[in-house]
């Protein structure tokens, strides 16, 4: 049953592909990098928020020393195939709801998502990067460049836990297609909501790591994810909000975004 299981996942993820894609399995240089500038910000829930978590706290100023290239969307099922053929590495189960190939690739672990970085050219953002990506200059807002959290920029699910949900732009229950929705002040599409995305970190206690350039707890009971998703209710998209999951751990709703150092552009770009 799990080799039938197997089979059937990669012809429906190849399937999914064969309707974006025009027969070429994409490459690094293929992936769409966008240039986040170096800065100081204001990492942590902001003082307007009533629902701020002893995990966002303590609100603490951090320097990000260096610019750094993030993925404008995150990582889609065509890409993830073809760093899979390119590799042999394994493909993800398949989720109980169909996707294109320009859907974000979902159900893979930490360590797929650092493989697949890793062959990309990149890595995962540490968490401080992917917050002031996330944030894109407005330090005091609650939902990252935005006051108030509308589906008319971001697929987030019922106000009723846990189920997904469509309305104004956002005419997808589960996954929508990666760019599908607004992009914040930094041209990032899907910060907020759509599917998880891993980081870097380990999860440890927020504010212990240096206030420049902070990569983190050294080791932890599991990884950082942000961002919030499809199957989330609205409150989890405010940008502070930090989960952790174990590294082996698998979801319908968690996906990649891929970081990488700004000296390592390609000159054809």
């Amino acid at each position: 049953m799990r080799l039938v299981g197997s089979v059937l996942s990669c012809l429906l993820l190849l399937v999914a592909v064969a309707t974006t894609v025009r027969g070429q399995a994409p490459g690094p240089i293929d992936l769409p990098w966008v240039r986040v500038p170096a800065g100081v910000f204001q990492m942590g829930c902001v003082p307007a928020d009533p629902d701020c978590l002893d995990n966002e706290r303590p609100r603490r100023e951090v320097t990000l020393s260096f610019p750094f290239d993030l993925m404008a969307t995150e990582v889609t099922v065509a890409q993830y195939l073809g760093f899979a053929r390119s590799t042999d590495h394994r493909l993800p189960a398949q989720p109980n709801f169909v996707q294109r190939g320009d859907h974000p690739i979902v159900l893979v672990d930490w360590d797929d998502a650092v493989a697949f970085c890793t062959w990309a050219g990149g890595r995962l953002p540490t968490e401080a990067e992917w917050e002031y990506a996330a944030r894109a200059g407005h330090d005091g807002r609650i939902y990252g460049w935005r006051d108030e959290l509308s589906s008319d920029w971001a697929n987030f699910g019922s106000p009723e836990c846990c189920e997904g949900a469509i309305g104004g732009a956002d005419q997808w229950v589960n996954t929508a297609p990666v760019g599908s929705l607004s992009p914040n002040d930094f041209g990032l599409y899907d910060m907020s909501g759509n599917v998880w995305e891993w980081v870097a970190d380990w999860y440890g206690v927020y504010g212990s790591s240096p206030a420049i350039d902070p990569r983190g707890a050294e080791t932890g009971l599991g990884r950082v994810a942000r961002g919030g998703s499809w199957l989330n209710f609205p409150g989890v998209l405010r940008v502070s909000v930090r989960l952790f999951f174990a590294p082996a751990g698998q979801t319908s709703n968690m996906g990649i975004r891929c970081a990488r150092n700004s000296a390592t552009l390609l000159v054809a770009q």
